[in-house]
């Protein structure tokens, strides 16, 4: 592969995960605006993205087989087909139940776009010790950033939520067109049959640093998710205000992950994940003594900070310490992230419809200590396993 057609994947694959990251996050912005519109309640729009988990979970294991099929840039493209054509649809939704199932049609592309953006980076610069996987993943905070700031700043100007999706569907058209022929690019086929998934399955390292990975989406989307609505509910502020406070978070992402970058040479990708978890729960304590918009604003970028290297860099981390095939590896793994991230919202709806969305917050903390805990003990479990790999 050309260095040229090299640097040309790499940035698809940024732009892939930066249009991922704004239209997964465009949703909690518009969703006081959308919910009061089609009349359903925090619950039911915690649900949201807790349905399309079950869906994700089996369209991430079918990812491996398409892949090994058709190659991963042909899927990447077919997935940011789906997320434009589910978004442009999305705009004209009417009902709770379709809204429901288009939310089902983009978890199909975003499944994808999960399952197969950060093994295709690890494909394209093999070797790497994490520092490319953190860099590609600062573009879902940009992304986030971005996208909030925008999105709030239309909304409380007037402007529709249906136009703002609409308008992501034609980004998402545009990464598309991003991304050079799949004949042009050459990567290594992945090992996705069955004795193999059975390998990985058999290694009990991997049940924990799954787990972790549950735990990390739970704790980083408890505040992506519910940060905005907070505000404008708790504050009595316009959807701008909310819409910052979500923004300053995704700007501690990305300060977190370009940091990350440049640590894990000095010290590596399990004290950092594990250092950084420790200092996330301290921190997620105080949050229900905040009583400042300015106090809370800094507390945002706080988290965003601290949680920011969890997801990229477990996935690295695993990937070095188990010598299985990277990409079914990391889709593996996606398939904990994916509902750990969509329970925590669900979660905190079921609680801030009974107790007040400040009290249903409890679930990050709680989420924190377990990844804490799962990261402290995964090491424990080296040696071989029943059907021979060596977990270092």
């Amino acid at each position: 592969m050309s260095k040229n057609t090299l640097a040309r994947v790499d940035r698809s694959a940024y732009a892939s995960m930066f249009l991922y990251a704004s239209a997964a996050n465009a949703l909690p912005i518009c969703l006081v605006m959308l919910s009061r519109e089609l009349g359903f309640n925090l619950t039911q729009a915690g649900l949201l993205g807790f349905i399309t988990s079950l869906e994700q979970f089996f369209v991430l294991i079918l990812s491996s087989f398409l892949a090994a099929r058709f190659g991963k840039i042909r899927i990447l493209k077919t997935a940011l087909l789906i997320v434009a054509l589910g978004l442009f649809a999305f705009s004209f939704t009417r009902n709770y139940l379709s809204t429901v199932s288009l939310m089902l049609l983009i978890g199909i592309g975003y499944a994808f776009l999960e399952a197969l953006l950060t093994p295709l980076v690890q494909d394209l610069h093999p070797g790497d010790a994490g520092s490319r996987m953190n860099l590609m993943h600062a573009f879902w905070p940009t992304g986030v950033f971005v996208s909030v700031l925008l999105v709030g700043e239309l909304l409380s100007r007037g402007v529709s939520w249906r136009a703002v999706f609409a308008g992501l569907s034609v980004v998402a058209l545009a990464v598309f067109f991003t991304y050079p022929s799949s004949r042009s690019v050459a990567l290594p086929r992945s090992r996705t049959d069955f004795s193999h998934m059975g390998e990985i399955l058999s290694c009990k390292r991997f049940w924990f640093l799954g787990a972790a990975l549950f735990f990390a989406g739970g704790s980083e989307v408890a505040f992506a998710f519910w940060s905005a609505s907070y505000i404008q509910l708790h504050f009595h502020t316009l959807p701008r205000a909310g819409a910052l406070g979500a923004a300053i978070f995704a700007l501690g992402m990305v300060t977190g992950r370009m940091a990350s970058a440049g640590l894990l040479k000095r010290i590596g990708l399990k004290r950092l994940v594990l250092g950084t978890a420790i200092l996330a729960l301290a921190g997620s304590l105080t949050f229900f003594w905040i009583e400042n918009l300015a106090t809370l604003y800094a507390f945002m970028f706080f988290m965003g900070l601290t949680i920011a290297c969890y997801w990229p860099s477990i996935q690295s981390y695993a990937a070095q310490v188990l010598p299985v095939d990277a990409t079914v590896l990391m889709i593996f793994l996606s398939c904990f992230g994916i509902p750990g991230a969509s329970l925590s919202p669900l979660l905190m709806g079921i609680i801030g419809d009974r107790y007040g969305l400040r009290i249903s917050f409890i679930v990050a903390p709680i989420f924190l200590l377990f990844l804490v805990l799962c990261m402290s003990l995964e090491g424990r479990f080296n040696g071989t396993n029943r059907r021979g790999i060596v977990a270092r």
